[in-house]
């Protein structure tokens, strides 16, 4: 048996020579002994080389050896000073292994914390960060290109969170169309109808290291080929938009784009959803999936594993996912879905602190470009709903919570709300009124002083009292009186406090 070497590429890693260097003092005592322990050694390992060869030799002879597609590698790992002999067993040949890491740096650099920049900023210095053509590499890590990226690499796509990209999920379109009724009538029609097909059953794994490059280094460059331009694995890559919709089996030319028709750059406000909602909602649940139409409720799931990823509330419709919804209502127009992606990989880049979308689309994208096969940490799961034993869809709309029911005030409640809006009304006259005179007497006070001052007069203090202002007059604040007769009972004149208490006693 052949002894190999366990050689692992992978971004990020680094070599430290091969070999351990081991110290001996002047002591010949310990020379020796050293001497003694590295002769022993290498005996030991030309006996076990023989022994293997040996092994070959008679499986050779016998023809009982078969291949089976697994390879045993042979490596050596120090412990102190003994070697010890490790055998790992491999199913598949690997690829390069990517793993996230801190960039490196020298240690008088200190790394800029982009994720404290504000967001106009921030998108200020993306825009900037051009490193396609003829720019030099500033960076200390060979994994991009310029100091800024790994500084953006660092300070914002290592932020701990949930999913560092968001979870994606391709959708069995053949079971949708099998269980259509269940699921709400006329999902399939809207699906193709915005030849949205390809792009729910489109399936790839992805390196998760890979995608965070991509996001801490992608330059969206204006040019007429709308050319993306980023690095993997210290290479600089780069894809048209062309080949992008190609490569998800789209058409990226036709259809209706909706980043290209937002006002001002900007997505709808909930609001716009009403269409989507069953007559006689209830106006808070615009805006929530859970109170949709069945059909669109289910396709709004659909999108979120898809088009619209979200690590979060799956509940909530926020952002350009409105837009993305409002369209599933107008049949006779197609969506350009690639256009829409490109679009949110843009937008993405440019946002501090979000799980990062589209890992399968651009893992294809890095596939294409990147020669070197990259072992994926991420697999992309199939999603369709879920039965019970009674064959009902657990994708069920939730109706939302009712109204509670408020019986008409009584005739008592009635009275004392305009009882209380009278007391209420008084009052803050009273407060603007003492506001008011006490501005006006200040007001009088100071100029009749510079007034004084003025012609010449060097007598005047600041301490004179103010002259005397007449209260205003109150209006009369009535309690409701009329056809509330009955709630006022008339006391006799010496009727008073000491009569009430004297009574009680």
């Amino acid at each position: 048996m052949a002894r190999t070497k366990n050689i692992g590429a992978g971004v990020g890693s680094s070599s430290h020579g091969g070999g351990h260097a081991r110290r001996f003092s002047d002591d010949s005592d310990e020379e020796a002994r050293a001497r003694k322990r590295a002769t022993s050694h290498a005996a030991k390992i030309e006996e076990e080389e023989q022994e293997e060869s040996e092994e070959e030799g008679e499986e050779e002879e016998e023809g009982e050896e078969e291949e089976e597609g697994e390879e045993n590698l042979a490596a050596y790992s120090f412990e102190g000073r003994k070697k010890k002999k490790v055998v790992q067993k491999l199913s598949a040949p690997l690829g390069m292994r990517m793993v996230r890491s801190v960039p490196k740096k020298d240690k008088w650099y200190v790394a800029v914390d982009y994720k404290t920049m504000s967001s106009n900023e921030y998108v200020e210095l993306c825009l900037t960060l051009a490193f396609h053509g003829r720019s030099q590499q500033t960076s200390f890590d060979p994994r991009f290109w310029k100091i800024e990226h790994q500084d953006i690499y660092e300070s914002i796509c290592l932020l701990p969170r949930t999913h560092m990209c968001s979870p994606h999920k391709h959708i069995d379109i053949p079971f949708i169309v099998k269980n259509e009724m269940k699921l709400g009538q006329g999902v399939v029609d809207i699906i193709e109808a915005k030849v949205l097909k390809s792009i729910m059953e489109f399936k790839q794994d992805w390196n998760e290291e890979a995608i965070l490059q991509f996001y801490a280094i992608c330059f969206f460059a204006k040019d007429k080929a709308r050319t993306v331009h980023w690095m993997t694995g210290g290479e600089r890559l780069s894809c048209t938009f062309e080949r992008f919709a190609e490569l998800l089996g789209l058409d990226g030319i036709e259809g209706y784009s909706i980043h290209s028709h937002a006002a001002n750059g900007l997505a709808l406000q909930p609001k716009a959803l009403t269409p989507l909602y069953p007559p006689g909602h209830a106006s808070k649940a615009v805006g929530t999936s859970t109170a949709m139409i069945p059909k669109y409720a289910f396709l709004f799931k659909c999108l979120t594993w898809t088009l619209v990823p979200k690590s979060g509330d799956y509940i909530l419709v926020r952002n350009f996912a409105i837009d993305h919804m409002l369209e599933m209502a107008i049949l006779d127009r197609k969506l350009n879905v690639a256009d829409f992606i490109f679009h949110e990989m843009r937008l993405a880049s440019y946002t501090q602190g979000r799980s990062l979308p589209y890992g399968p689309f651009i893992q294809a994208m890095i596939e294409d470009t990147f020669q070197p096969s990259i072992q994926m940490d991420c697999s992309h799961k199939v999603w369709c709903p879920r039965f019970d034993n009674k064959k009902k869809a657990t994708m069920t709309v939730v109706a939302p919570p009712s109204m509670p029911v408020v019986s008409p005030p009584s005739r008592f409640e009635k009275f004392m709300a305009k009882a209380q809006r009278s007391i209420f009304n008084m009052c803050k006259f009273n407060a603007q009124e003492v506001v008011n005179s006490n501005k006006l007497a200040y007001d009088r006070v100071k100029f009749y002083k510079d007034r004084l001052r003025a012609l010449g007069d060097t007598q005047v203090s600041d301490d004179e009292a103010p002259p005397a202002l007449a209260l205003p007059v109150l209006p009369r604040f009535t309690f409701p009186e009329a056809g509330y007769e009955d709630y006022f009972v008339e006391y006799p004149a010496h009727a008073n406090d000491e009569n009430d208490d004297a009574g009680e006693e």
